[in-house]
């Protein structure tokens, strides 16, 4: 028997299609999956203020390397706190915040099962004290653990109608630097933690969205306050 082609929604922003076994079909019908929907209409909702009003053509790239304590899970937690952190102050400061935080695309495992999480908006002035910030590293690790199945299962929840039609993240981190860069996000950010105990991130972005420098300082600001809270602190 040929292959059987069924097009599906992918969860990204800018809607493409992709191919799906029968198998993966089927697994889409399942209850488990069913169960996951309305876990992922809350983290879609409410939509995003797009950063762009057209689909990006022409892109730019900067790198940048952080020192961050040990513990890989520990320095995936902060870099996504601070993130959240510096993409909402960026907004704020722009007139386009929202207290609903900010939703970002993962592939933290570099396994393609992408997925939104969405980090709280906690302003950078905010990171000057101590309980503000474990405060936000402990939410930010406490989303990532209720993700259901590691969010393998979300391209699946993309075919249910109460999904198929949500925008998704502008924004996407994935754990691997030195990948081809998405062209359906707005900014992608590839992170690759090194032997020596840094973390290289590469950052793209669409040559129309003004103020990337802003926000980049603003996350490399964040980081850095975070990790203050994290050094000599065991892995989560």
């Amino acid at each position: 028997m040929g292959f059987v082609g069924v097009t599906v929604f992918a969860p990204l922003r800018l809607v493409h299609r992709e191919t799906i076994s029968p198998a993966q079909l089927g697994r889409t019908l399942c209850t488990e999956v069913a169960e996951q929907v309305p876990y992922w209409v809350a983290v879609l909702t409410p939509a995003e203020r797009p950063l762009l009003t057209e689909r990006p053509t022409e892109f730019e790239q900067t790198s940048m390397t952080f020192v961050l304590p040990d513990g890989l899970h520990r320095r995936r937690v902060l870099l996504l706190a601070a993130l959240g952190s510096a993409v909402s102050t960026w907004q704020r400061n722009n007139r386009r915040g929202s207290s609903a935080g900010v939703l970002v695309d993962l592939d933290l495992d570099n396994t393609q099962a992408v997925h939104p999480v969405r980090l709280p908006s906690i302003h950078s002035d905010a990171l000057a004290v101590p309980a503000h910030r474990e405060h936000l590293l402990d939410e930010v690790s406490r989303r990532l653990g209720s993700v259901p199945n590691g969010g393998r299962d979300y391209a699946l929840t993309r075919n249910y109608p109460a999904l198929a039609s949500r925008a998704g993240a502008q924004i996407i981190l994935r754990e691997d630097a030195r990948a081809e860069p998405r062209r359906d996000h707005a900014i992608d950010i590839g992170i690759t933690v090194t032997d020596a105990g840094t973390v290289l991130a590469r950052i793209t972005w669409a040559v129309n969205l003004h103020g990337i420098d802003e926000l980049i300082r603003l996350w490399s600001v964040a980081v850095h306050d975070l990790a203050v809270t994290t050094t000599g602190s065991s892995a989560a």
